[in-house]
């Protein structure tokens, strides 16, 4: 998803510490661990009906009966029997000595170990009524209408199971406000009322003509089921649609108003009790390392100040540069006819990019790549804030988008792993520093497409170092903010030579309720210009961007620790000093 912080472009531990480097890897697969591996997935598929639903378009030929599967939206928080499950396969991973792993096991393992580790710190009690469940980006006032309106049908099952997720809404959305109460007895209730009720009063405006009856209504008729069966499915979505989806807006409508006298003002949840725990945590999550929260918040201070020194050297104008396309297909077509200059080529699926509907749309979403199931052939989707954002195609901004969505973004490293990883359950990893890093410095490379007789090497140059501060400065903030237990009105007076007290102010805001919000896309980006930084000096003439670009991949979504030792081996190994 391409974030922006339009106030801006308008002018979710203690020492660092790193994956160790283990000189002992077998030579070929532990087959004991292979099978580890493949029954993990296939119990995680077997857990519910959305997990598989959202890897798997055939989950039978992964040995899954998907009729056994239970058709659920899920809890709002961890269960016992998430605890256990986590708590199992822990104990699992420990049955196997890391050295009788070969290479990609080896891999696996690590991101098991550091992934399964966090998520167990998180689960801790004192924590669970920390969390912000109606996040503006992502609450669920917002992941229930994306979910159902990208929602692809492949059997006439999944239309079955359609209609009953839409029918489990209203269960849902009454969990959901009894999390919320329960917030608002601890204190604990933050979140941004006036924009999430904004989102709920847009989507029942919109119950008339809503882009999930029409997703549904499409799907069901690629179905070629008979007419009859036809009509019937798609009486019984918008009968749901009616009676459990909308009604279930409704109630959050009235039951957060009635909570809204309860719900703290914008405070850093680092004030809360167990909230410094929790949110070093959250830090560790978005940023995809162990390395310290203060240690990140150096290094992106110091990224704000290299990128000020070249905006302020730069010779370009302050006024954005163009481009000449005159459609958002012509700039993916131009981007998938030049990806491979820097990129590693791959098979490039057949792609559609879908305006996203009123109800939809977000300010501070440009837009979203939707990865279809990795067992299947489907079209790629993009979903593009038109309304909000594509007014002028010719943005640079807008040329940008498309390539952190698309190719050489999100969309190429989803089919890269499609077509390289060996292991189903490495399509389950997330690393969302990884992703989003990645797909940042997919829109800085695509820049070096364009001709500098239509956009200078100065602006290319600007655009970047405006886009790396625009990002870096709020991930900075946040730490800040919430590191420092900072006041709204402490914030202002420190902050109050770089903006205006209404644009701090409204900062202050969105970080204390949605923390770590741009920390992903800040230190993602940061990690990976350092290590190619790194390589580039390392390597000199010899450097690859290409193999730079396989290095980072090749064992799929793990976490920057992870990758950090990868990319010192692959030094190691060109440069000869591999002991």
């Amino acid at each position: 998803m391409k974030k922006i912080l339009s106030i801006l472009c308008a002018a979710t531990l203690c020492a660092t510490s790193v994956v160790p480097v283990y000189a002992k890897t077998a030579s070929t697969p532990n087959a004991d661990f292979d099978t580890f591996l493949r029954e993990d997935f296939k119990e995680t598929m077997e857990d519910d009906y959305t997990t598989m639903h959202s890897y798997l378009s055939n989950p039978e030929a992964y040995g899954i009966k998907a009729s056994d599967v239970k058709v659920t939206l899920g809890t709002i928080s961890y269960t016992k029997e998430d605890k256990k499950e986590l708590s199992d396969t822990i104990q699992k991973l420990k049955k196997f000595k890391r050295s009788s792993l070969d290479q990609t096991q080896q891999e696996i393992y690590d991101e098991y170990v550091s992934s399964n580790t966090l998520a167990k710190k998180q689960m801790q009690a004192k924590y669970r009524y920390l969390p912000n469940i109606w996040s503006s980006s992502n609450g669920i006032q917002s992941v229930l209408s994306n979910y159902f309106a990208n929602f692809d049908m492949y059997s006439e099952d999944d239309v079955k199971a359609f209609v009953k997720l839409l029918k489990d809404t209203d269960r849902y959305t009454d969990d959901a406000i009894a999390f919320s109460k329960k917030q608002a007895q601890k204190g604990t209730l933050c979140f941004d009322y006036d924009d999430v009720m904004d989102t709920i009063n847009t989507t029942i405006k919109n119950k008339d003509q809503n882009e999930i009856y029409n997703n549904a209504s499409s799907e069901i008729d690629a179905l070629n089921l008979d007419a009859a069966k036809t009509a019937k499915y798609k009486e019984q979505v918008q009968k749901a649609l009616d009676t459990d989806y909308f009604p279930a807006y409704q109630t959050m409508k009235t039951e957060l108003k009635k909570l809204k006298s309860k719900n703290s003002k914008a405070t850093p949840i680092t004030k809360q009790k167990n909230g410094l725990a929790y949110y070093k945590l959250l830090v560790e999550q978005n940023a995809g390392t162990t390395r310290s929260a203060n240690k990140i918040m150096v290094d992106l201070a110091n990224g704000c100040d290299d990128m000020i020194s070249q905006l302020q050297s730069s010779n370009s104008t302050s006024e954005e540069a163009k481009t000449n396309f005159t459609s958002a297909n012509e700039i993916m077509e131009f981007l998938k006819a030049n990806y491979t200059q820097n990129n590693p080529e791959i098979q490039i699926p057949n792609y559609e990019i879908q305006d996203l509907p009123e109800e939809q749309t977000s300010d501070n979403v440009v837009a979203y790549y939707v990865e279809p199931p990795f067992d299947s052939n489907d079209t790629n989707r993009i979903r593009f804030n038109a309304i909000d954002y594509g007014g002028d195609v010719t943005s640079l901004s807008t040329y940008m988008t498309f390539a952190h969505e698309g190719i050489p973004g999100h969309m190429y490293q989803a089919n890269y792993n499609h077509q390289h990883l060996t292991y189903p359950i490495q399509h389950c990893f997330s690393e969302i520093a990884f992703t989003e890093g990645f797909a940042m410095l997919a829109e800085e490379d695509a820049l070096s497409y364009l001709d500098t007789n239509l956009v200078s090497n100065d602006a290319k140059e600007m655009q970047l170092a405006n886009d790396k501060f625009s990002y870096y400065l709020p991930a900075t903030f946040d730490l800040m903010i919430h590191l420092r237990k900072l006041s709204k009105s402490e914030f202002v007076d420190q902050m109050k030579d770089m903006y205006d007290e209404d644009t701090l102010k409204d900062m202050y805001d969105s970080f204390c309720y949605e923390p770590c919000m741009y920390l992903p896309y800040a230190y993602g980006w940061y990690q990976l210009d350092s290590l190619r930084d790194k390589v580039k000096k390392a390597l000199g003439d010899s450097y690859d961007n290409k193999e730079f670009i396989d290095t980072l991949l090749k064992y799929g979504v793990v976490n920057f620790d992870i990758i950090r030792k990868n990319v010192n081996t692959y030094i190691a190994q060109k440069t000869g000093t591999e002991s």
